[in-house]
């Protein structure tokens, strides 16, 4: 009788239990049906552009900043990547230059962002130009030499002289020359230098001039032009 008694209060037990234990799993959250809230999910990527240098393209000094443009409305901006050439990618923060031993030339740059919900916009592409090269200075003058010296043109008196300066990428930013060893002088004209007058005050008949031509992102040119005038 015990025994039937003892099996009878762990079957009601056990039945107790488990209606118990099913209306807790099973229970209802009710939520409050006045609470508009929305649980928004961020599954849009940044979108990145390149924006262009100082010079108003996408040509680069050995000192221009990488910089972009990002619009990321959703979670926020983790990071901006990018690489040139064979150089590994970097991070971005409006602060990087590109290596310093990146040739001077045409190169394409990759970049993408990454917003804090860990969406990745796809690669994208731009070509540059890394411009790491002074002016082209060029002497035109106004008649062929008379001869040869030791390798020296040498010219009749009356020869006039011109310096042509050209970039074929940035503006020229400043000029300076020296005549024979003289004080040097700040070039008004950055692209067409009349050194007629000058020559026609020299004394000697060796002429040495020295010439340095600065671009824009002042990569520089040093020109020395060397000749005779025959008195």
């Amino acid at each position: 009788m015990k025994a039937i008694s003892k099996s009878l209060f762990v079957f009601l037990f056990t039945i107790i239990s488990l209606q118990v234990v099913g209306q807790l799993s099973f229970e209802r959250v009710v939520t409050n049906p006045n609470d508009t809230t929305e649980t928004i999910t961020d599954i849009t990527a940044p979108q990145t552009n390149l924006l262009s240098t100082e010079v108003g393209n996408f040509t680069f000094g050995p000192a221009s900043r990488v910089k972009f443009e990002i619009v990321e409305e959703g979670s926020g901006l983790e990071t901006t990547y990018f690489k040139v050439a064979d150089f590994p990618y970097m991070k971005s923060d409006g602060r990087q230059m590109l290596p310093h031993d990146l040739e001077d030339g045409e190169h394409e740059l990759l970049f993408y962002s990454v917003d804090q919900n860990g969406n990745q916009e796809e690669v994208k592409s731009a070509l540059i130009y890394v411009d790491r090269r002074g002016p082209q200075v060029t002497p035109a003058f106004n008649k062929a030499p008379a001869n040869f010296d030791n390798g020296l043109p040498v010219f009749a008196e009356g020869v006039h002289l011109m310096l042509e300066i050209n970039d074929a990428h940035v503006d020229v930013q400043k000029v300076t020359y020296s005549i024979n060893g003289q004080e040097r002088v700040n070039s008004e004209d950055l692209y067409h230098i009349d050194l007629t007058e000058q020559l026609s005050k020299v004394t000697s008949e060796e002429v040495k001039i020295e010439v340095i031509a600065y671009d824009y992102f002042y990569n520089l040119t040093k020109e020395v032009i060397e000749f005779r005038i025959s008195k």
